[in-house]
């Protein structure tokens, strides 16, 4: 194997065939190890990528033992972002962790802290910033087009498909939430990003759980939840330090069009606005709305079909090792989502705005 290239591993790749596929793709990096508990998967994936079965694990501890393993992939369940990505950092290892960062606060910090113990990378993969619309409002805003922006509204809402393959999507202990850190990070994510992340400062909100505990709305092949004590649907509103908001939504299931599954963005600013929904009946996902000579305007523009976001996330992270550089989604990035939402789910048992630092 060429040292000069980046050796990398794909822990969990039941959703981390995402990550085989952008790191294959990159020409500085080799993928050398592909890790997952369930054997049927793990041999359908070796076989589909190429990777020889000597390369193939079962037990992540492992993978990340490996001294030809520069950076791994965690694409694992929930509860087993922060101890595998500790790990890997105790190990060495550059880390990229699937959303959500981890299902706490606390275990976040934990993360963050042993990255920067270890001098290591640890990057959040938020793969739908790089769909076009998002890359292309991203650059309108660096250009000043936006003028201030002041408010966003963003959610993703779904009329019914509550996740209970594994069955740990349902339960709090495992997962940290339900929609709101399932869907509800990558939304929010989107709209944090493309306001630069301000800081947050206090959070209003409600989560509620409808259809799970009834055992309503899953899909006809998934069995019914054992344990269901996450919310299936939740709303946020979010004042920030430089006086911004955020209005926020997220649900699994609601009663709404059928098969309704889509999610977007809405960026308010003094020069400019703009709309992006992923279910646009006329394929236009990305508007942006201005003023010319005192006359609304729309402008729609023509953008390439996107490559896999997945694809881009992972040549950011490759390419951000390699150069020395820090990556565009840091895990303070993802620790900022955690807390807000975190802070969601205690304004709705208090009934009351909560701030940030309000435990």
């Amino acid at each position: 194997m060429s040292s000069s290239k980046l050796r990398v591993a794909v822990i969990g790749v039941g959703v981390g065939w995402n990550h085989i596929e952008g790191y294959q793709s990159h020409p500085e990096c080799e993928l050398v190890a592909i890790c997952d508990a369930n054997p049927a998967i793990l041999k359908e994936r070796g076989e589909r990528f190429n990777i020889p079965e000597s390369r193939r694990y079962t037990d992540y501890h492992e993978v990340l033992r490996l001294s030809d393993v520069d950076a791994v992939s965690i694409a694992l369940p929930n509860w087993l972002h922060e101890p595998a990505a500790i790990e890997a950092f105790a190990n060495g290892k550059h880390v990229l962790c699937e959303k959500p960062l981890a299902t706490s606060v606390e275990a976040g910090c934990r993360m963050i802290e042993a990255a920067r113990a270890a001098n290591k990378t640890l990057m959040v993969c938020y793969n739908h910033r790089y769909r076009p619309e998002i890359m292309w409002l991203k650059r309108q805003i660096a250009a000043g087009e936006f003028g201030q922006l002041y408010a966003a509204k963003a959610g993703w809402m779904r009329e019914g498909w509550i996740p209970t393959h594994g069955q740990w999507f349902t339960q709090k202990a495992r997962a940290g939430g339900g929609a709101l850190i399932d869907l509800g990070v990558h939304v929010l994510d989107l709209a944090l990003w493309l306001m630069g992340y301000p800081r947050p400062v206090t959070v209003c909100g409600a989560a509620f759980a409808k259809f799970g505990p009834r055992g309503q709305k899953t899909k006809p092949r998934d069995v019914k939840p054992e344990t269901f004590d996450v919310d299936d649907m939740g709303f946020g509103f979010v004042r920030f330090e430089d006086g911004s908001v955020l209005q926020f939504e997220s649900a699994w299931a609601s009663h709404r069009e059928p098969m309704q599954d889509a999610y977007f963005v809405r960026l308010f600013g003094s020069e400019a606005g703009a709309n992006f929904y992923t279910g646009a009946p006329n394929g236009e996902t990305v508007v942006l709305f201005k003023l010319i000579h005192d006359q609304p305007v729309e402008i729609v523009p023509r953008l390439p079909s996107g490559v896999s976001g997945h694809r881009l996330a992972v040549h950011h992270f490759v390419d951000c090792i390699l150069q020395g550089k820090p990556t565009e989604s840091p895990g303070e990035h993802g620790l900022v989502g955690l807390q807000i939402i975190e802070a969601i789910y205690r304004s709705s048992q208090q009934g009351r705005e909560v701030a940030l630092n309000d435990h």
